[in-house]
């Protein structure tokens, strides 16, 4: 039996300090495919939602999961057994202005919107609360980049004949956009450049996590570590990729028995390697005899040395 998740509480700023009016919103393209993600990742649909609807300041709809779906399932299991209650939306801001809330104050509120999906989430007053996405139906993660969505949206709407803003030759270049521009324009350039930062940071955590792998593992193969200190070497590597070289490079390689073998074979013939083969018969056939073993083209060369001689 479905439980029901609050989508939205009107009355409650989210974690991005906003308010989300539900008579604003939009829903005649999610109705038609309410898709239930996990944490708004599109690979991770998870079922649908159904029965939307508002309930005083909450928007709620009801959870239905796709049972041939293993992942799906086990989250069920989480919901069924308490442990997992949030819900997070992903909406497009078609338009927000100040409003004078009571017991909140004037504050920034999303007029009119569209309803893109919604996901469950672990921690509903965390971040993920709220996700945005754009005019494209790109995915805007940056915190900082929604914050200047929405007073862009509120700047343009009380100040229709906007002044330009002039910026430094080093900003405008940074930003990519005149030295002459209006703010509107300047906050979706500051958009795009926080947009490309969060890019380049989560392709940078990528790179730090898969060459912490590859030593690590590296390390295992050699005999340097065991296999149970993989993980807590792999969080060394993220955080310190030198650090852990260092450390795993000082760490001795573990001989094999056959390195071992090989070892002491040489080690007894240290000396000897002026000796013909009726030497070795008659001073060390055990030795002779190993090396036949463990030698073998060594010990043939050693015959035909000595026949030939």
């Amino acid at each position: 039996m479905a439980k029901g998740f609050v989508l939205n509480d009107e009355s409650r700023l989210n974690s991005y300090g906003f308010l989300v009016l539900n008579a604003g919103g939009s829903f005649d393209r999610f109705r038609e495919n309410p898709v239930m993600l996990y944490l708004h990742e599109q690979e991770q649909l998870i079922g649908r939602w159904e029965n939307l609807r508002t309930d005083g300041s909450k928007l709620i709809a009801d959870e239905v999961f796709d049972t041939e779906d293993p992942e799906a399932m086990k989250l069920s299991g989480k919901v069924d057994r308490g442990f997992l209650k949030g819900s997070s939306m992903g909406l497009h801001i078609l338009d927000a202005e100040l409003k004078n809330i009571p017991g909140l104050g004037l504050v920034p509120a999303v007029t009119k919107w569209e309803l893109m999906e919604a996901s469950l989430a672990p921690v509903p007053s965390g971040q993920t609360c709220l996700r945005l996405y754009n005019e494209k139906g790109e995915l805007i993660t940056s915190k900082e980049a929604i914050k200047l969505s929405i007073d862009s949206i509120i700047l343009k709407n009380n100040n229709t004949s906007m002044d330009k803003i002039m910026l430094t030759a080093e900003a405008a270049t940074c930003l990519k956009v005149s030295k002459e521009i209006d703010p509107t324009a300047l906050n979706s350039a500051i958009m795009a450049l926080a947009a490309s930062r969060d890019e380049a940071v989560t392709e940078l955590k990528k790179f730090n996590e898969t060459r912490a792998k590859e030593l690590v593992d590296g390390a295992i193969k050699e005999g340097r570590l065991s296999a149970d200190k993989k993980e807590s070497f792999e969080k060394i590597a993220v955080s310190d990729f030198k650090q852990a070289k260092d450390l795993i490079d000082s760490l001795p390689v573990k001989q094999t028995l056959s390195d071992k073998i090989i070892a002491g074979s040489k080690d007894a013939t240290k000396g000897r390697d002026d000796w013909n083969y009726l030497q070795w018969a008659k001073q060390d056939p055990k030795g002779l005899a190993k090396m036949q073993a463990e030698d073998p083209a060594g010990f043939e060369q050693l015959k035909a040395n000595y026949k030939s001689a």
